[in-house]
């Protein structure tokens, strides 16, 4: 089980005590070569590195974690309702300014068909103008006579040969304005033609446009409609956030509450243990105290280590006091020393606990403590021998599986445990 430190003060100790722990956990190489077995048990915990994570979630309540869950879950969905909402609106820019392109070509060939149908009236009023020249030509030809008939007329009525020639200069002339005049109708009305082609083809542009212009405008006000519900999920989930944020918080002061007391709680029976020692506990000295206690559970590996870090739910600086060992539900938890079992009481935080009094050595007090227990073997005031069954593995208090946290106190204080387990 962590401990929190509350100011920054106890931050920068706990990491100077980090930097001093580190320096004194070095393991001579001739300690290591005679202690094989707890250098292949590390190897296994660093193989199972991955639990660690799980472990350290355990330390704290199901509220907790829940709590912190669904914080986790809002913000997730808020920040990809954000996206989605930043998605929408930059489609949302897009789309509106193809609706402006398509609205300024609807524009250009609207004018383009304006300007078509005026020329298409000018041309059709050129024609009528031709066609009406055609029929004066037409009628003066039938009024005055064939031209050809009245040209030889002139020409036999002539008295000098130069009468003659300004006769059939004459005629030249008429025949020359008749010509012109289908010509320019004939003209006229290929013009108009193609004038009509052009109106057509511009009122076809002007349909496509306008087609293509409302297709755009659909697809706008379509983002748009999606850009004001993606701002209402967001500001939902603002609030959903908000909420849970709140829970979170509720839920964390409310452990540390629980913490503390357990913590005072531990305090006072650690304190009861120093004094009885003090008066009349067994007393003894060690060549070493490395390696002087067994291992709590047989065959087992440790999942999670003694060792200042970060909580992952609270986010404290906080030190683990212990060593979290693999240990399935009802597997027996030994006793790592000769001893006397002083307490043996429930936690909210640590479920079922032992404290195990292990006597004075080298001057030294310790005393170790099984959290997370589904049954005592024992009772308060047992004398116990090393190896002995205490209790049984469960997953009381504050965990999510069945595990052993183990602690070892010095003089009322923790220590790594591995500092004295075999």
């Amino acid at each position: 089980m962590r401990s929190f430190p509350r100011t920054v003060r106890q931050r920068l100790l706990a990491a100077a005590l980090v930097a001093v722990s580190v320096g004194g956990l070095s393991v001579p190489v001739a300690y290591a070569s005679d202690h094989s077995d707890k250098l292949k048990q590390q190897q296994k915990a660093a193989k199972h590195q991955v639990a660690t994570v799980q472990n350290d979630l355990d330390d704290s309540s199901a509220a907790l974690k829940k709590a912190a869950g669904q914080l986790a879950g809002a913000k997730a969905k808020l920040a990809d309702a954000r996206a989605h909402l930043a998605s929408v609106n930059t489609q949302l820019a897009a789309a509106q300014k193809v609706e402006a392109a398509a609205q300024a070509a609807l524009t250009k060939a609207k004018a383009d068909l304006a300007q078509a149908v005026a020329d298409l009236k000018a041309g059709q009023a050129a024609v009528d103008t031709q066609r009406d020249a055609v029929k004066q030509t037409v009628l003066t030809t039938f009024t005055a006579g064939d031209p050809s008939l009245l040209e030889m007329g002139d020409l036999l009525n002539a008295t000098s040969p130069s009468d003659i020639v300004r006769k059939l200069d004459y005629g030249r002339v008429v025949s020359t304005a008749q010509t012109n005049t289908y010509q320019a109708l004939q003209s006229a009305e290929v013009v108009l033609s193609v004038k009509k082609k052009n109106t057509a083809a511009a009122e076809a542009k002007v349909a496509d446009d306008e087609q293509a212009a409302a297709d755009h405008l659909a697809e706008v006000q379509d983002l748009q409609a999606q850009a004001v519900a993606a701002t209402s999920a967001v500001t939902g989930l603002v609030d959903q956030a908000e909420a849970a944020k709140a829970d979170a918080a509720t839920a964390k002061a409310h452990d540390e509450a629980l913490l503390e007391a357990a913590k005072q709680r531990e305090q006072k029976i650690t304190q009861q243990i120093l004094a009885d020692a003090a008066k009349h506990g067994q007393k003894r000295s060690v060549s070493s105290t490395s390696g002087m206690f067994l291992n709590p559970v047989r065959n087992t590996y440790v999942t999670s280590p003694y060792g200042w870090r970060i909580h992952p739910i609270y986010h404290y600086w906080g030190l683990h006091d212990g060593d979290d060992f693999h240990a399935p539900c009802g597997v027996p938890e030994v006793a790592v020393g000769t001893g006397r079992v002083v307490s043996e009481y429930y936690s909210d935080v640590w479920g079922n606990r032992l404290f195990l009094d292990l006597g004075t050595i080298n001057g030294d007090q310790y005393t170790a403590i099984y959290n997370h227990i589904s049954a005592y073997r024992t009772h308060e005031g047992q004398m116990v021998d090393a190896g002995e069954t205490l209790a049984l593995a469960g997953t009381t208090g504050w965990s999510t599986a069945c595990h052993l946290h183990f602690t070892i106190m010095r003089n009322g204080n923790p220590i790594d445990p591995q500092t004295v387990l075999q």
